[in-house]
């Protein structure tokens, strides 16, 4: 049953990964179920981040939405903090990891719904301005 469920979780994962919002996001919490240790669950997710990003990466570049200035700046400060977060994450005890990405993932959810809430007031605020200069111009 775990093999199923396994192959059943990389599939939604893949499937989410492919919609652009991350395959990591469900894969993560969809492991902690299956009684895998922490880090084996983040190795698991870095393993399977791999391919699903080199295919949106080829599928972004072939649509050229691509910019490549500055990535330099992006890409040596996150190599180098990745580095370190893998030498941390091996003297940290898999219950204060799983603490932290409990927190990271309230966090962005929290995130998240300030956005979107944020995002429906202003849709509201603009279609009720829409909506008086229509009324003002049929006057």
């Amino acid at each position: 049953m775990t093999i199923f469920l396994t192959i059943l979780f990389g599939f939604i994962a893949g499937v989410i990964g492919g919609m652009g919002m991350g395959g990591g996001t469900f894969l993560i919490p969809l492991f902690q179920f299956l009684d895998y240790g922490q880090k084996t669950i983040q190795a698991i997710n870095l393993i399977s981040f791999l391919p699903m990003a080199g295919v949106a990466l080829a599928l972004h570049f072939k649509n050229k939405l691509v910019k490549t200035n500055g990535v330099l700046w992006i890409i040596i400060p996150a190599v180098a903090f990745s580095v370190l977060g893998a030498l941390l994450t091996n003297s940290v005890s898999p219950k204060f990891l799983k603490i932290c990405f409990g927190i990271f993932f309230f966090g962005i959810g929290g995130w998240e719904m300030y956005q979107s809430i944020k995002k429906i007031r202003q849709d509201k605020k603009n279609k009720v301005n829409a909506e008086g200069t229509n009324d003002d111009k049929g006057e």
